[in-house]
């Protein structure tokens, strides 16, 4: 993971103690992870697989269409309720801390960050992409629903 990369300070050919500017980009890439995990699951599990599927117009749109802030709340406990397993429920919450963070480090000039705490955070979100990835289609598929449609009021 290029997160991993820029905290280990190997990006520049040698190792390193890492800036605040490679720890802030550590995070954002960390979230970025997750984010595209996500879009990528959404896009395989409602269009397809394939190197054909990949390439039609609607994979793309399925894999675009998730915002970041409504994706958050879809993935609140509050809105995941137990409809979904501990895997998905673990993914949202590891998922909302990561986008605080990413908005800290990417937006706030204040905001300073440790390796160690860096790699902490990097180790979650492996851990939550790996239980992620082994969840079934099905539930998968279930998620993308959730997270790509709302529900009318009426």
């Amino acid at each position: 993971m290029l997160a991993r990369a820029l905290v280990n300070g190997v990006i520049t050919g040698y190792p390193h103690s890492p800036t605040q500017t490679e720890l802030r980009r550590a995070v954002s890439c960390a979230y970025y992870a997750m984010f595209h995990t996500l879009a990528a699951s959404n896009a395989n599990t409602l269009v397809g697989t394939s190197p054909a599927d990949q390439r039609r117009w609607a994979w793309q749109q399925t894999y675009r269409a998730a915002d970041h802030r409504p994706t958050r709340n879809k993935l609140s406990r509050a809105s995941l309720g137990n409809r979904f397993p501990g895997a998905i429920r673990r993914f949202g919450s590891v998922f909302a801390d990561i986008q605080r963070t990413r908005h800290s480090a990417d937006y706030d000039p204040h905001s300073e960050f440790s390796a160690t705490d860096v790699n902490g955070l990097i180790n979650r979100i492996e851990t939550a992409i790996a239980n992620f990835n082994q969840t079934p289609d099905d539930v998968r598929r279930d998620l993308a629903i959730h997270i790509l449609t709302s529900v009318r009021s009426d």
